[in-house]
Order: C-alpha cells, then sequence, then structure tokens
C-alpha cells in the first residue's frame, strides 16, 4: 500500500504534467503562455500541497497552513504586480483588493512561523526565497543576459517552488543512479529542491538538443561558419512569422523581433539573408526536465557521477 505522501506526489505530478503539456502546446505554437496557466497549476495542486503538510505535521499545528499564504501572495503579486499607493488612496477597488490580499499573505507567514510548526514554516520560507530567486533570474540581467529570459519561463519557476516546498522522491517511480546515490541524503532537498533540479535538466536538455540542431541545420544548407553553434540565416523574404531573433549589428549587436519594420529595413539594405538565433520554447524543455527529474533525477548530477 502506498505511504499517502507518496500519493499526494503521484497526484501534484499528475496534474502538474497535464498543465506543462498544455503550457508546451502554446509555447511552441505562439512562444507566448497566458498566466492561466499558472493559475491553473496553482488550483490544480495547491490542495494537494495543503494536504501534504497535513500529512507532515500540519493536523497538530493548524495554525501552518498559513504559512502557504506566503507563496500564494508572492505567486499573485508576479503575475498581477502591486496596487499603486495613489490608486489605493482614490478608493479604486482592484488596488485595494490586491493590498489587503499581500497584507493577509503576509499577516498568514507571520503567524505560520509564530505559532505553526517551524518545520513546516522552514519548508515554505524555503520556496518563498526560491520563489524570489526565480523572479530575480527574470528581472534582473546577469552579465547583460537573463537566466530565465521569458517572463512565461519565470512565472512557471515561481509556481513550481511554491507547489514543491518538499524534494519530492516518489519511491513507487523513481528510477536511476540519482535516487540510488543521493535520493536520502536529506541536504539534497535544500541545495537541489525539486523545482531547481526540473530547471537545471530544462538546461542540459536545451544545450544538448540545440548543440545538435544548429550544427546540422547550417551543414545541411551550407553553411560551416564558426556561428554554426548560435544561430543560422534565414531568407529575408521568410522571416515574416517565424519564431526567431534577428540579429542587428547597427554600431552595436542587438537581438529584435522579425516585424515589418524590420524586414524593411533590411530589404532597403539590400540584405538577402539575415542571421537569426532561434527563439527556445523553454516552457517545452521545463516540461520534459519535470518528468525527468520526478523518474529518473537531476541530470546535471547524474552527469557528474558518470564523469
Amino acid at each position: 500500500m502506498w505511504d499517502p505522501s507518496n500519493l499526494v506526489s503521484v497526484g501534484k505530478i499528475a496534474v502538474i504534467s497535464l498543465v506543462l503539456i498544455g503550457a508546451s502546446i502554446m509555447d511552441l505554437k505562439y512562444r507566448r503562455v497566458p498566466d492561466r496557466f499558472w493559475l491553473l497549476m496553482l488550483l490544480g495542486a495547491g490542495g494537494l500541497v495543503l494536504w501534504e503538510m497535513y500529512i507532515k505535521g500540519g493536523d497538530e499545528e493548524p495554525l501552518s497552513f498559513l504559512s502557504f499564504f506566503l507563496l500564494i501572495g508572492t505567486m499573485l503579486f508576479v503575475m498581477f504586480g502591486y496596487p499603486e499607493p495613489g490608486e489605493v488612496m482614490k478608493g479604486n477597488r482592484q488596488d485595494i483588493m490586491f493590498l489587503v490580499i499581500y497584507a493577509l499573505a503576509v499577516v498568514g507567514g507571520v503567524v505560520g512561523f509564530l505559532y505553526g510548526d517551524r518545520g513546516l514554516f522552514g519548508r515554505v520560507f524555503l520556496s518563498f526565497i526560491f520563489m524570489l530567486a526565480y523572479f530575480a533570474m527574470y528581472s534582473i540581467p546577469f552579465l547583460g543576459v537573463r537566466v530565465l529570459h521569458g517572463g512565461a519561463d519565470a512565472k512557471c519557476m515561481i509556481a513550481l517552488a511554491a507547489l514543491f516546498p518538499w524534494y519530492g522522491e516518489i519511491d513507487v517511480i523513481t528510477m536511476g543512479p540519482f535516487y540510488d546515490i543521493f535520493g536520502d541524503i536529506t541536504a539534497m532537498e535544500y541545495v537541489f529542491p525539486f523545482h531547481l533540479s526540473a530547471m537545471l535538466n530544462a538546461a542540459v536538455i536545451t544545450v544538448v538538443i540545440m548543440g545538435l540542431y544548429l550544427p546540422i541545420k547550417n551543414m545541411v544548407s551550407g553553411y560551416f561558419g564558426l556561428k554554426m553553434f548560435t544561430g543560422y540565416y534565414v531568407d529575408v523574404d521568410k522571416l515574416e512569422g517565424k519564431h526567431v531573433w534577428v540579429v542587428l549589428e547597427d554600431g552595436k549587436k542587438k537581438k529584435v523581433d522579425p516585424t515589418e519594420k524590420v524586414i524593411r529595413k533590411l530589404r532597403r539594405k539590400k540584405v538577402k539573408r539575415a542571421w537569426c538565433s532561434p527563439k527556445i520554447p523553454f516552457i517545452v524543455s521545463i516540461a520534459v526536465g519535470f518528468v525527468v527529474q520526478a523518474f529518473v533525477g537531476n541530470l546535471v548530477m547524474i552527469l557528474f557521477l558518470l564523469f
């Protein structure tokens, strides 16, 4: 008979996987994913997290559940922003509503810490820290590059952090060298929580696929230059509607969308083929990395074991 916590984990994996499949389809077609997917993920799996908290000690300390509002408030802040003080003073209902929600989230976190189970609060607070970290990865460029380039990528990771306060090992389905060696090491829950491991898996998968796809595509088209691992040429007449960044060098290199204005500019300069880099549907990589993490484990650590 399954342990209740395993049943909860399997339920979360199933719900989140279904949402990620839908989000991946949107990302492949439009390179945009509406916020409703992340709200659906939270609604579908949030109850399971509360059940998980109940199993792990919340039944003895009911006020512990209030700490979960800290995660909900953070997710809403990421998706909808903060209430404008001026609008609050004017009596704008929407801004007042969000101010109340955020205030309740903070109060819930404080009450959960003071009067709830400290162990449960610690896990929730760790998720909160990671949610802020993912938000920073999107908002703050590092060496001119954002670690999480798309807003949907960041919101997806923030939602996953909210839903995985615990590592998430599922004894009945996990397999492979990672879980055999690292599965019982408590420190892994803090160093490589489930959501971070899923993102690292996604990064490895993306690098491998693009490292194969780009040079093969360039060799097939007859280009063997040093840039063959970073992009490919696209006929200007075929740029419209392509999911690519057009690389322009007007004084300094920059990447722009292939808008009508950009295409007209290239034609005026008599450019026949533009160098482009693909817009990577990273939600697809996250979805695959998430499933790999559930069944196999952290690919980075597995590679470390192999080499």
